[in-house]
């Protein structure tokens, strides 16, 4: 059973994760549409292993896996479609530190991607139950919230 402050840790991550690409005036086609549906897609693979793990939905490791899988698609590109600065008219939700902290929202990226594999790596060979994968996807978590909270407003 998870405590209930890893529950909660685990429902304002995923809260934020939602709130990801709110805003729905933007072209799809467009650099903005285009990192929001990424994100969105990662949301639809987060947010079942996260229920799974919080009781809100069975566990399945089969389904656990997919999901993990589904992320390590996803994990390289949403980063392509980050402007230049003054390049977007479209607004958006990224702080000036993207561009002021270039290094650091590298680095940013790369803890999401490595945590994303590790995440995938624990899936390998089967999910025999929570308690296999509950680190792995809380690294996951962190690592977005790490990045929401110094480069998204």
């Amino acid at each position: 059973m998870l405590s209930a402050s890893y529950q909660k840790f685990v429902a304002i991550a995923l809260l934020g994760l939602a709130l990801v690409g709110c805003n729905n005036e933007a072209d799809p086609n467009s650099p903005e549409g285009k990192r929001q549906a990424l994100f969105k897609q990662m949301i639809k693979h987060s947010e079942p292993m996260g229920g799974m793990l919080s009781d809100r939905l069975p566990f399945d490791g089969a389904v656990f896996a997919e999901h993990a899988a589904g992320l390590v698609q996803l994990a390289d590109q949403p980063w392509a479609y980050f402007p230049e600065p003054g390049a977007e008219p479209e607004p958006n939700r990224a702080k000036d530190t993207v561009w002021s902290d270039p290094a650091g929202f590298t680095q940013a990226i790369e803890t999401f991607k490595a945590s994303v594999a590790d995440l995938a790596a624990a899936t390998e060979g089967g999910v025999r139950g929570p308690g296999q994968v509950s680190d792995q996807l809380r690294a996951v978590q962190q690592a977005c919230k790490a990045c929401h909270d110094a480069y998204r407003r």
